[in-house]
């Protein structure tokens, strides 16, 4: 296997990964927030779904525009992110908006995810029907970057991010520009 080092006694048996990984490039900014209205009809939804797999697997795979319009149909979502030290990432959820196939949302400023969520982030939504078994999952991953040019936050049409649910001020905006996005529809065959 390219990379990695063969088992000895130094790893306990396990192969070890020698290359640096790095997150994939990322797309450029957009700073033009107009056409922000949100999708509502299904077909325009399900617009550009690619089938994984015909011999009834149950799942599709969501081409990179309808993720993007899923995840303007919904306001909740998650931010994964790692804390030095940590061994596995924190998830945390939050009220958000997808501002021109942007993901922005609110935070506070001694808040964990302003402490450790700007850099290197991932963002999932998904919809679940349990009695049905079918649903949608769309994720993203990007850099979080915190709002602080004042051009630019005139330009974010805030009023789309609904209120956290949370208690206490969140004023502060921070951002993930998708760079990797990838969704799965999973329905009974």
């Amino acid at each position: 296997m390219s990379g990695t080092s063969g088992a000895d006694a130094s790893t306990g048996g396990r192969d070890v990964a020698t290359e640096n990984t790095s997150p994939p490039e990322q797309r450029g900014t957009t700073e033009d927030f107009s056409g922000t209205e949100r999708l509502r009809e299904t077909e325009q939804l399900m617009l550009g779904t690619d089938l994984a797999d015909e011999d009834q697997s149950g799942f599709t795979v969501l081409a990179r525009q309808t993720c993007f319009n899923l995840l303007a149909e919904r306001d909740i979502g998650r931010v994964a992110f790692t804390i030095d030290g940590d061994a596995a990432p924190t998830v945390l959820p939050v009220n958000y908006a997808l501002i021109d196939d942007t993901i922005v949302f609110r935070s506070t400023l001694a808040g964990t995810i302003m402490r450790y969520a700007r850099g290197y982030a991932a963002f999932q939504v998904d919809r679940l029907d349990e009695e049905r078994h079918e649903g949608w999952s769309v994720l993203c991953s990007g850099r979080c970057r915190w709002v602080r040019d004042e051009a630019e936050l005139h330009r974010i049409p805030t009023d789309r991010i609904s209120r956290p649910w949370a208690e206490g001020p969140r004023d502060q905006i921070l951002k993930i520009v998708p760079g990797r996005v990838s969704g799965r529809k999973i329905h009974r065959p």
